[in-house]
C-alpha cells in the first residue's frame, strides 16, 4: 500500500462511526474470524449507506429495549 493510499482510505473507525479508541478495544476483526488488515479490507467495500442503515437499526434497538425491555426488543 503507498503512502498516498493509505492517507486515502477512510479510516476503519470512521467508517463504522466509532472512536479509534473503542474501535482498538473492541477488536472486531477477532469476533468476526478475520485478520484486521482483512478486515479493515473489506470495511472498505461495504456501501456508506449500508453502515448508516445498520447503524440507525441497532440504535433504535437499544431504545426499544431501554423503554420496553428486552422481550419487546426481540419480537
Amino acid at each position: 500500500m503507498s503512502l498516498k493510499q493509505k492517507f486515502e482510505d477512510e479510516k476503519p473507525w470512521a467508517i463504522l462511526r466509532i472512536p479509534r479508541k473503542r474501535y482498538e478495544a473492541a477488536q472486531p476483526w477477532k469476533k468476526a474470524g478475520l485478520t484486521r488488515a482483512k478486515f479493515e479490507e473489506l470495511l472498505q467495500l461495504i456501501p456508506d449507506e449500508l453502515v448508516s442503515e445498520m447503524r440507525d437499526h441497532a440504535v433504535a434497538e437499544i431504545l426499544v429495549e431501554s423503554i420496553f425491555g428486552k422481550e419487546a426488543a426481540s419480537e
